[in-house]
């Protein structure tokens, strides 16, 4: 029996806090639904507070949207004149494989050949050749002096940090060659480069760093000048216009609801 009496005790607590919340349930709903409606029935004077409040809300936001679209940038812009690609960059190292051969001569190496912290490889075993221009002329006369010379590819190991990435490109073939260049990223180009002796430009600004690159052709791909660096970013408005850019609009809204007050 005193079994029992405990099991009907916890059930007439039970129920009696339920009936509790219940309740205040209710008073919870009331209260809210009382506010909305008296938010409703405010007088036209006692709601332009609330409204002048909410259009600053609306233009700070505004104004924060703008600055963000205005900072953003493209993450890749592709260039195939040099003259663009440098106004695009800064702080650019050039690497022109001069003084490595001798005249009408090439240089091979067994191994990948690193300058200015830029590492060259130009087959499976990490082969490179730079040739002279008077070497077996006129197959590497492309009007720039020595160039760097693969065995079916050129890949590029970059110094950490390089968002920019230039170079002139060219092949043995007379009539021009196209090239696919992979970006460590894992974007893909195709280049086409003109006849010779004229040289071909790849170019590339990316919005983060980019550590390798791999140049690939039918023939045996060539390359001069590689230029590496950083990319320029697009400007930034200063925080004091987009200070001036918000006071503005808030100018304009209070001015118009001003002129809605009088009529």
């Amino acid at each position: 029996m005193n079994r029992l009496k405990i099991l009907l005790l916890q059930e007439a607590l039970l129920v009696n806090n339920l009936t509790q919340e219940i309740h205040l349930t209710r008073s919870i709903t009331t209260r809210i639904v009382t506010a909305e409606f008296s938010h409703l029935t405010l007088t036209r004077s006692t709601r332009m507070p609330y409204l002048r409040k909410t259009g600053l809300l609306a233009i700070t936001c505004l104004s924060l949207t703008i600055f963000g679209a205005m900072t953003a940038r493209a993450d890749t812009v592709v260039f195939t004149n040099r003259a663009a690609f440098t106004a695009a960059s800064t702080g650019l190292t050039t690497i022109n494989f001069e003084g490595i051969a001798a005249a009408n001569s090439v240089a091979n190496f067994t191994s990948p050949l690193t300058l200015q912290g830029t590492t060259f490889a130009g087959s499976p075993t990490g082969a490179i050749s730079v040739v002279d221009s008077g070497f077996f002329s006129p197959l590497f006369q492309f009007n720039s002096g020595a160039v760097l010379s693969g065995f079916g590819f050129i890949d590029v190991t970059l110094p950490a940090g390089a968002t920019a990435i230039g170079a002139d490109i060219m092949s043995t073939n007379p009539d021009g060659q196209s090239f696919q260049v992979l970006l460590s990223t894992g974007a893909v180009f195709t280049v086409s480069t003109p006849a010779r002796p004229n040289r071909g430009f790849f170019g590339i600004t990316f919005d983060s760093p980019i550590t390798s690159i791999h140049f690939t052709t039918t023939g045996i791909p060539l390359m001069d000048n590689f230029t590496f660096g950083q990319a320029q970013s697009a400007p930034v408005p200063e925080p004091i216009s987009m200070v001036l850019l918000a006071t503005g609009l808030t100018g304009i809204v209070v001015k118009v609801r001003k002129g809605r007050k009088s009529v």
